[in-house]
């Protein structure tokens, strides 16, 4: 049970090199989560992903490594949010408009597994929280904030904080 906790609480990442498959896959009861993404390359291809053309041809081309595609975050949720395991061929056609031609590329990807089922609470500032759970569980917080979310949820009301009302 303790190996399960761990594999769910875990971050994991993968890459894929143009031309290869890119396969994430999360426990039972658990879905992938993206959290992030990159393709295009940042690293010269002796240090990820070397070029499939002969060394001479290679030399030939100045290779860009400055190169990244916008969709790529985009493209992972829609390929692998909220599915158990994904699995697909990496190459530019996927994401779109390629950014470097004649630059091999690679896809970085980091993802959590999420348990399929899960509960949320919420207190507000000075509030106690209380977590409980039945005997057979085990309570395992897979993310906590503490202010209001990027949407400036209104869950918890404003206060005045000693400030002079005008």
């Amino acid at each position: 049970f303790a190996g399960y906790i761990s594999q769910v609480l875990k971050n994991y990442s993968d890459h894929a090199c143009d031309g290869e498959y890119v396969s994430l896959r999360c426990p039972h009861r658990t879905t992938i989560s993206i959290q992030s993404s990159f393709y295009g390359r940042i690293v010269p291809s002796h240090q990820l992903c070397p070029s499939r053309y002969p060394h001479s041809y290679a030399t030939l081309i100045k290779e860009d490594v400055a190169c990244s595609v916008g969709t790529s975050l985009q493209k992972m949720l829609d390929e692998c949010q909220d599915r158990r395991s994904c699995q697909f061929l990496v190459n530019s056609r996927l994401f779109g408009m390629d950014p470097c031609p004649g630059t091999g590329k690679y896809l970085l990807v980091w993802y959590k597994c999420r348990p399929n089922e899960y509960k949320s609470k919420v207190a507000c500032e000075d509030d106690k929280l209380r977590l409980s759970c039945k005997k057979s569980m085990v309570i395992a917080i897979y993310s906590a904030i503490f202010g209001r979310t990027q949407g400036g949820s209104l869950e918890c009301p404003y206060q005045n904080l000693g400030m002079p009302m005008i």
